[in-house]
C-alpha cells in the first residue's frame, strides 16, 4: 500500500467555537477535524456550519488535511452540514453512526452527485467513517472496503462501550478486540487505521502507554481532543530512529546484493527476506512524508 496520506494527529476542534478555531489553525496536527456533530451542542449547531462555512471561504484551512465531522444520517441534519462545508480545501468527511457497507455506498453515490453538480472533480472528498458500535466492528471490513474515497477507518471507543454495555478498564481491555480487528480491517483495505481519542488529559504517560500499544497492534494514528496530545501522537505514530536506520541498513543490504547478483542480502547475519525489504520501503516512506510535512 502507498501510503497518501499522514495522519499520526487527528485533532477534533468544535465548530462553534471561534476561539479554538484560531488555535487549530497555529498547531502542527497532520488533520483537524472540524466538528459539526457530537461536540456541538444542539443549539449551536446552525452557528457551527456557519462558522466553518466562513473560514473555509476565507481558505483558513488551504494546503491542510481537513474533515468535516457531519451528523449522522438519522438527524436528518447531513445536507443543512454539507451545504456550509462542500469547498475545495476539504480534504474529505468524518462520516458517524456507520453501521454497514451500504451506509458506505449511500454517501458515495451523494457525494458523487453533489461533485457532478458543482463542479468539482469525480472522487475529490474523501472519507473517514467513524466506527463506533458492536455492529460496526463487527462489518469493519466490509465498511473499509466498500468505497475508492475510503482513505482511513476510525474508531469511536466512547460510543462503542455504550452500545457493548462495557468498561472502560484501566488498561481499557474492551478495546482489544476491536481495535485488533479495525487495524487488521483497515490494513486488508489499504486505508489507514486511527485509534479512538485518549480522554484524560492529564496523563500524558498513559497517553504514551497506550498509543505505542496501538502502533505496534497497526494503527497509524489517533483522534486528539486536545492540542497539547499532538506532539505525543507525533512522537508515538513515528518510527523510531532505531527503525529508521534499521530499515536504511536494510535497503541499502539488498541493494548491494542486487549489484553483486547473489540476489541473497545478509546484516549482521541474519538473510533479509522480502517481507523484510517491503517493511523497511514502508518506514522510509512514512518518514519522507513527515520531513515533508
Amino acid at each position: 500500500m502507498n501510503q497518501e496520506y499522514l495522519l499520526r494527529s487527528m485533532l477534533y476542534v468544535p465548530a462553534y467555537n471561534k476561539r479554538l478555531l484560531d488555535s487549530a489553525l497555529k498547531c502542527n496536527a497532520d488533520a483537524l477535524i472540524i466538528d459539526l456533530e457530537d461536540s456541538v451542542p444542539d443549539k449551536f449547531k446552525h452557528q457551527a456550519r456557519v462558522y466553518t462555512k466562513e473560514y473555509i471561504e476565507r481558505r483558513a484551512f488551504a494546503n491542510r488535511n481537513v474533515f468535516i465531522r457531519i451528523n449522522p444520517i438519522e438527524s436528518k441534519m447531513v445536507f443543512a452540514d454539507l451545504k456550509y462545508s462542500l469547498h475545495q480545501d476539504v480534504t474529505g468527511y468524518m462520516l458517524t453512526k456507520i453501521y454497514t457497507a451500504e451506509d458506505m455506498l449511500y454517501y458515495d453515490k451523494l457525494f458523487s452527485q453533489y461533485e457532478s453538480e458543482y463542479g468539482f472533480q469525480d472522487g475529490q472528498f474523501k472519507f473517514a467513517p467513524l466506527l463506533e458500535t458492536t455492529s460496526a466492528v463487527m462489518e469493519a471490513y466490509s465498511i473499509a472496503k466498500a468505497t475508492k474515497r475510503t482513505i482511513a477507518v476510525c474508531f469511536g471507543g466512547e460510543d462503542f462501550l455504550n452500545d457493548l454495555i462495557g468498561l472502560h478498564g484501566e488498561p481499557p481491555t474492551a478495546f482489544d478486540y476491536p481495535r485488533a480487528t479495525i487495524a487488521l480491517a483497515a490494513r486488508a483495505a489499504g486505508v489507514l487505521p486511527i485509534d479512538t481519542p485518549f480522554l484524560k488529559l492529564d496523563n500524558p504517560d498513559g497517553f504514551i502507554k497506550e498509543s505505542t500499544l496501538s502502533f505496534e497492534m497497526g494503527f497509524s494514528g489517533i483522534q486528539l481532543i486536545h492540542p497539547k496530545q499532538i506532539s505525543l501522537a507525533n512522537g508515538c505514530f513515528s518510527p523510531s530512529q532505531l527503525e529508521v536506520e534499521h530499515s536504511q541498513d536494510i535497503i541499502k543490504a539488498c541493494r548491494e546484493a542486487e549489484a553483486c547478483g547473489t540476489g541473497v542480502a545478509m546484516i549482521d547475519g541474519q538473510m533479509v527476506g522480502p517481507p523484510m525489504r517491503k517493511r523497511a520501503e514502508k518506514v522510509l516512506e512514512i518518514m519522507e512524508m513527515i520531513e515533508q510535512s
